[in-house]
């Protein structure tokens, strides 16, 4: 089975080579050849070509503010954090007064209860549940307490395959990000990334593109202790995003933050590097720990983005953020994004395949999504043979692939053999 599909991979990797998927002249990439090499890659016997791959989506809610004049906060949260240590805010911001609000946040979509909890200056949470569908949430008859503990930020991972155009080997482990975004300010918005893995064989870069707001529209951007993603990585390897800065502006004037250049160095491991090539490693993808294949804590760091007005960022979801990484394929920096930003070239101008099937990028609605370890295909369906590391019957990535409506809760189901825990 693996020299099988090794096989494939070379097999369709030439076959594109061969399309000029790249070339300057557009008559020479059939994209319907290519859709047809993709296909033959897919691990699953069919996609819905109705799916956008998505796990959550933005809702909003009308909040009525009348608990009293001591209230300083509000937010919307996973679960009741009276009750739970594990409550995550999906949103909140600041308020001074009595008064009617409305919040956005990215909800996923096997929460079909939330919670709304105001907070006053002694630290006292007013909490009230509503069904996630509602659009209306009262606070009448809230419920006062202090939490169990303090509730932190929803965190949703992802995961990307670094082949893009080409069919990747789909175990999603060539870059694992944790990534949360929390309102911090009126005009203030902290994003926390955790890099948590790195399985690619070549140079990834890592942006985010903050969609509906412009270069112009942001102040700066900090980290607090002043230290950066970046900070070891050479000159001569800083080609995807050549700027130091962090903030950069896109194509179409967009603002985008810039991450990191080269995820091995991100990682903070001393990278040999040596005539201007580096060594390749592959982090926390393998259980096996080899010069190749290290084992290396997780690196979190926190970017602040000031913004000049604080105008939309009530309704600033994990829609309205695009996670994006940046490699280089056939002499061209290609662009790798969720299926919903697929057209969005944001730093680079290239040609974007328009069928529709499996991603090379995933949004995972938890911070402990266990991905696929290195050479795990994430799921395997076909002709009714099931494996891979999410392949659990009525639980399955492949039946999800095929139904993008049912088995929503595929995510929650590994296979522990091929999975990082």
């Amino acid at each position: 089975m693996i020299m099988d599909k090794t096989n494939r991979i070379i097999l369709v990797g030439i076959a594109i080579l061969t399309l000029g998927v790249m070339s300057c002249n557009k008559n020479v990439y059939d994209e319907e050849k290519h859709e047809e090499l993709i296909r033959y890659q897919s691990p699953v016997d069919s996609v819905d070509q109705q799916h956008e791959w998505r796990l959550s989506s933005t809702r909003t809610y009308s909040l009525s503010i009348d608990a009293g004049s001591d209230i300083k906060k509000v937010m919307l949260l996973t679960s009741n954090p009276l009750t739970d240590r594990t409550a995550e805010i999906m949103t909140q911001r600041e308020i001074s007064r009595e008064q009617k609000i409305n919040l956005s946040a990215s909800v996923p979509y096997l929460l079909t209860e939330l919670y709304a909890a105001l907070v006053d200056s002694k630290g006292n949470y007013y909490v009230t549940s509503a069904n996630s569908d509602d659009t209306a949430i009262s606070f009448a008859d809230a419920t006062v307490g202090k939490p169990l503990a303090a509730p932190t930020p929803l965190t949703y991972t992802y995961i990307f395959e670094e082949n893009f155009p080409e069919a990747g080997d789909y175990d999603f482990n060539d870059l694992v990000l944790r990534l949360s975004q929390e309102r911090t300010g009126e005009k203030e918005v902290t994003f926390r990334v955790t890099l948590a893995a790195v399985g690619a064989d070549k140079q990834i870069a890592f942006a985010i593109r903050l969609i509906g707001y412009r270069f112009q529209d942001i102040d700066s951007v900090k980290t607090p202790d002043e230290h950066t993603f970046n900070e070891n990585v050479p000159e001569p390897f800083r080609q995807l995003i050549p700027s130091n800065d962090l903030l950069v502006q896109g194509r179409n004037k967009e603002a985008v933050l810039n991450i990191f250049a080269h995820a091995q160095y991100a990682t903070g491991d001393d990278i040999t590097n040596e005539y201007g090539t580096y060594t390749k490693k592959k982090y926390n993808v393998t259980r096996e720990y080899t010069d190749n294949t290290p084992i290396v804590p997780v690196v979190t760091k926190t970017f602040v983005v000031y913004f000049n007005k604080s105008t939309g960022l009530n309704n600033l979801t994990f829609d309205m953020i695009d996670p994006f990484i940046i490699t280089e394929y056939n002499g061209a920096k290609m662009e790798t994004h969720l299926t919903e930003y697929n057209d969005a070239q944001t730093l680079y101008e290239y040609n974007t395949p328009k069928f529709k099937d499996l991603p090379w990028a995933l949004r995972i609605p938890s911070r402990y999504f266990s991905y696929p370890l290195e050479g795990c295909e994430i799921g395997f369906k076909k002709k009714g043979y099931m494996f891979g590391a999410y392949m659990t019957k009525g639980h399955s990535f492949g039946e999800w692939a095929e139904d993008h409506k049912n088995f929503l809760d595929w995510y929650l189901y590994p296979t522990s053999s091929e999975v990082w825990d």
